[in-house]
């Protein structure tokens, strides 16, 4: 069976509106790409209004396919999480499944498993300690801290106070001194 623009309609419709994968030839995707070939070389060689004909179908076509695509990726990840691929998919298809499923599965098992039966580890936040600094030359830069606080721009002979790492990692840079406060 060859290539119908109204085929390829009518099952973007179908896809669009149905709650089930609809049945699809396995070659689909192999004769949408000989018709985006044959547009493609046509385009090259047509007047002024075939080539705007051309293009709009070039379009739609693309459209449609990359639509159809996007609404089986999305039937079929809602289908695997429930533990099963369904019958309608094409072979290249369930081979992409079987190991998005097989992901799946072992990200619940390390994710969703130990947190809802309460084996999941809680560790505490770690323990932001902040240093003095002063800063050696101008950093028109904002800086994200390891606190999630924003920091900066520095300029020169300014003495800021931020997170530990942070004020390490300037220091390693020559951007600023740590100061150290006798009591």
């Amino acid at each position: 069976m060859g290539f119908s623009l109204e085929g390829l309609v009518r099952i973007y419709k179908e896809e669009k509106i149905s709650m089930e994968l609809v049945e699809i030839s396995d070659d689909l995707h192999q004769m949408v790409a000989k018709h985006v070939s044959q547009l493609t070389h046509e385009l090259k060689h047509a007047d002024s209004f075939r080539k705007e004909l051309l293009q709009e179908e070039l379009r739609n076509v693309v459209f449609m396919v990359q639509e159809i695509h996007f609404a089986r990726v999305s039937k079929t990840l809602s289908i695997t999480t429930q533990s099963r691929l369904p019958d309608q998919l094409i072979e290249r298809e369930r081979c992409a499944f079987r190991e998005i499923r097989q992901i799946l599965e072992e990200l619940q098992a390390d994710l969703v498993r130990p947190a809802v039966s309460g084996k999941a580890e809680v560790s505490a936040p770690p323990n932001i300690t902040n240093v003095l600094l002063l800063v050696l030359t101008d950093v028109p830069e904002k800086i994200i801290g390891i606190d999630m606080r924003s920091y900066g721009p520095f300029t020169e002979g300014e003495v800021v106070n931020i997170p530990e790492p942070n004020a390490e990692m300037m220091a390693r840079h020559g951007l600023a001194r740590k100061i150290t406060v006798k009591v």
